[in-house]
């Protein structure tokens, strides 16, 4: 999980997994009854953010206080036809945050083995417990999620109420602040890449004209830029301070057998 969310590449799959978890209507009627999605994107993308890199690369005492900081914003989330603590659309959500990372991973920074994405998938499974989600949902081998994965993309549930257009759309295309407004072409090719044609259909989500050209400059430039980048622009800055308290202590460690 270090190795894969300390890139700040992988941020380009926020778009893609916003759609996709919009596309639930548990999640769509929830986030469209109790959040400002509309008008408070970038409040909600930082507090999204802070959240997962918190339990990412946090102490056990930052993963607690933000556990229990979205449990307690969770209590109210509820309501006829959805509830924020239903397992099924909790790990959905959890299952487009692990697809979108290894997308973007696999795509501009290198290529990963069956075994470590059987270990990222089993490190999720603890990440997503610190959001109420029973770890033995999570599929344990990458094959399995796969197979979950197709299940929810070609099935009948995403995007079979009204309201998941309606949060999908404007999730690519708030309605502020204005540079978010204006920036929404490029979120919606960047959303879009990643969703099955069937399910574009159903949210009413068309490519627009910067999709393929988006894409090309992104495979062209991104890799090598990630391989020349320094590392305060590369990765992210809460793992750069967990990889120095780590460092630390393992400096302390090896000092200490030493003095032994």
């Amino acid at each position: 999980m270090w190795r894969i969310n300390r890139e700040r590449v992988v941020l380009l799959s926020g778009p893609a997994a916003a759609v996709l978890q919009a596309a639930h209507p548990q999640v769509a009627m929830g986030v469209a009854a109790h959040s400002k999605f509309r008008t408070d994107g970038m409040g909600r993308l930082r507090r999204t953010l802070e959240a997962v890199y918190s339990v990412a690369f946090g102490s056990k005492e930052e993963v607690e206080t933000v556990a229990s900081r979205v449990a307690h914003a969770h209590r109210a989330v509820q309501g006829k036809g959805y509830s924020a603590f239903d397992p099924d659309a909790k790990l959905w959500v959890l299952a487009t945050l692990i697809m979108g990372s290894v997308n973007m991973y696999r795509r501009f920074v290198g290529n990963l083995t069956a075994s470590e994405l059987d270990q990222f998938l089993e490190e999720n499974a603890r990440f997503g417990e610190a959001f109420g989600l029973d770890p033995s949902l999570v599929p344990t081998t990458w094959g399995e999620f796969q197979s979950y994965w197709e299940e929810m993309t070609c099935g009948r549930t995403l995007g079979s109420h009204p309201i998941c257009a309606g949060v999908a759309n404007a999730v690519i295309k708030p309605d502020a602040p204005w540079f978010l407004r204006t920036l929404s072409p490029a979120f919606r090719a960047l959303a879009v890449e990643y969703l099955p044609r069937t399910l574009r259909e159903n949210l009413k989500i068309t490519p627009g004209f910067i999709s393929g050209a988006l894409w090309a400059i992104l495979d062209k430039s991104l890799p090598l830029i990630i391989r020349v980048a320094p590392v305060k622009l590369r990765y992210a800055p809460r793992y750069l301070k967990a990889a120095r308290i780590q460092y630390s202590r393992e400096r302390t460690a090896a000092k200490g057998s030493l003095g032994k």
